[in-house]
């Protein structure tokens, strides 16, 4: 499969060669983003034996400016790019600065979309997951999540540099493949060619694929959506991870139902890894929209397990919400969250959010 994608790449660069210098317009940058600020109000049931001192009330925030930049070439080639910087989270992730986060270039036209750089894979971006009006289920900034409970949605190879080709929308449906030489974080310019070494217990050659559909049919919508992507450990012997994962959304009269499902072998949420870890994460979601006003309910659950260990467990998360759009790029969000974690070390919690969502 990675010969395929690699194989795109280089007929997309042979037709660029092929076409002649063209007089287009400069890339023009624009700026995007967004921000959200919360506060919380959390009750957390302490497990027994704990001596954690937990903080009820917390302000949260997270962000991102985006800036993107494109141009249309007079042989009908867009070049484009996207950079985003983190305004919040920002410091170090395996000895990494994280002031940008996905940053790369992209090719499109008749023939589809070629991606290069950092961001996310195929199967992460084709995705349908369940609606919500709050928080959501799938790569929340903020809130409670299972720690090893696999992931609704393929990620393993996060946002790590990449190739990724996506088809055009034929009649609604569309399908990628990304390919990941290896998943370490990279330094951007301080490696010199041919010298990056793959260590023992990482993954490398990263597959993904993802395929969607979605259409009208009159008064309803539907979106459905499936991924998949595993990888090779290095050195260790039946460690390769790998993720499934099926998702649905059926739309009706501002009524919006969805379901979604995935299992995964030797993979956590957050990008770990660990040998024997089987999970399953299902998740059901309902969301009605009318003016301003939006209203959701969602249940997402958890299982998983380590083969020949007795570490185990479940959760069971519930999330009430409701939403406000006071204008353009301005949403107020508030809900209630429940997490009941089967899981020894994490405490049950239940949290009360309100905050405002501002998109640029």
């Amino acid at each position: 499969m990675k010969k395929v994608l690699l194989g795109t790449t280089a007929l997309v660069a042979a037709g660029l060669l092929a076409q002649p210098a063209l007089a287009s317009d400069p890339i023009k940058l624009q700026v995007k983003g967004y921000y959200q600020n919360l506060v919380t109000f959390s009750d957390v049931d302490e497990p027994a034996g704990s001596t954690a001192n937990y903080k009820d009330a917390q302000f949260r925030h997270e962000g991102e400016v985006f800036f993107q930049g494109s141009t249309k070439l007079d042989n009908g080639l867009t070049v484009g790019f996207d950079a985003q910087l983190e305004i919040v989270n920002i410091g170090l992730s395996g000895g990494q600065p994280r002031d940008m986060d996905e940053t790369y270039m992209y090719f499109s036209g008749g023939f589809g979309k070629l991606q290069l750089g950092a961001e996310n894979g195929a199967a992460y971006l084709l995705h349908v997951g369940v609606p919500s009006v709050g928080l959501g289920f799938d790569d929340r900034n903020f809130g409670v999540a299972a720690a090893n409970g696999g992931h609704g949605r393929p990620n393993i190879s996060g946002d790590t540099a990449k190739g990724t080709y996506m088809t055009p929308n034929m009649g609604g449906f569309q399908a990628g493949i990304s390919y990941s030489p290896n998943i370490d974080h990279q330094a951007l310019s301080g490696n010199g060619f041919g010298v990056m070494t793959v260590g023992t217990g990482s993954t490398e050659d990263v597959v993904g694929l993802g395929l969607k559909y979605s259409g009208k049919f009159g008064g309803a919508s539907l979106a459905v959506s499936g991924g998949y992507e595993t990888g090779d450990t290095v050195g260790v012997s039946n460690a390769d991870p790998e993720v499934w994962s099926l998702g649905l959304n059926v739309g009706f009269g501002g009524f919006t139902v969805g379901a979604s499902y995935a299992e995964s072998e030797n993979y956590a949420s957050g990008g770990n890894f660990t040998a024997g870890l089987d999970a399953e994460v299902m998740a059901l979601g309902l969301a009605y929209k009318t003016g301003p006003w939006g209203v959701s309910a969602g249940y997402q659950k958890t299982d998983y397990e380590i083969a020949g260990a007795t570490a185990s467990g479940s959760a069971d998360e519930y999330e009430l919400a409701a939403s406000y759009q006071l204008g353009a790029g301005v949403q107020l969000r508030g809900g209630l969250i429940h997490a009941d974690m089967d899981l020894n070390t994490q405490p049950d919690t239940t949290t009360l959010f309100l905050g405002t969502f501002l998109s640029f």
